[in-house]
């Protein structure tokens, strides 16, 4: 029985001493709490670029140009100042967006347009342009939707909804606005 009750404190104290070394190995990777990340690796760094994706029928779908463009070996990821991007899709009302800055993610699968943004797009039977403006979206170009829980003002001609968060979907031509929200109708016109 003696021999029994060792072999299991012996057990316990193995287990604890290797959780306890898992626990202090992995908080000396993750550095202090509250300390910046380490600095991502940068393999590609370019000024005043243009680029055009096209899909497998070698048809182009977007156009995107920006003032820089850099690229982070480590992540994949993608950061652009002053991004213009635009959809050349002849088969849907193009498209437009514009910001300070753009991260991009998963291969151009999440976009994250910051500061000053402003989405376009354009309307058929001669209506006026739809006019989005916010300070924070998020663009799933693959599934055409532009998703913001920032306040976000939408125009089209002299007509505005203001409110706090909207989910676009473009292809539904789907607008849904979360809260705080604020339709103001222009008077009919002569």
């Amino acid at each position: 029985m003696r021999d029994r009750v060792a072999s299991v404190m012996a057990i316990l104290l193995l287990a604890l001493v290797a959780a306890t070394s898992y626990w202090y190995s992995r908080s000396l990777n993750a550095g202090p709490p509250g300390a910046p990340a380490p600095p991502q690796r940068v393999d590609a760094d370019a000024e005043t670029i243009a680029l055009v994706q096209f899909d497998a029928m070698g048809r182009a779908q977007y156009r995107l140009i920006a003032d820089r463009m850099t690229h982070f070996a480590d992540t994949d990821n993608v950061e652009l100042v002053a991004p213009r991007w635009a959809s050349l899709r002849p088969d849907e009302p193009r498209l437009e967006a514009t910001a300070r800055l753009a991260h991009v993610q998963n291969n151009g699968e999440r976009v994250r347009l910051v500061g000053d943004v402003v989405l376009t797009r354009q309307s058929a039977d001669g209506l006026p342009p739809l006019r989005i403006t916010t300070e924070d979206l998020l663009a799933l170009p693959d599934r055409d939707r532009y998703l913001t829980e920032q306040p976000v003002r939408v125009e089209r001609g002299h007509d505005s909804i203001t409110a706090r968060g909207m989910d676009l979907d473009n292809v539904t031509q789907r607008v849904v606005f979360a809260s705080e929200v604020v339709d103001t109708i222009a008077a009919g016109r002569k």
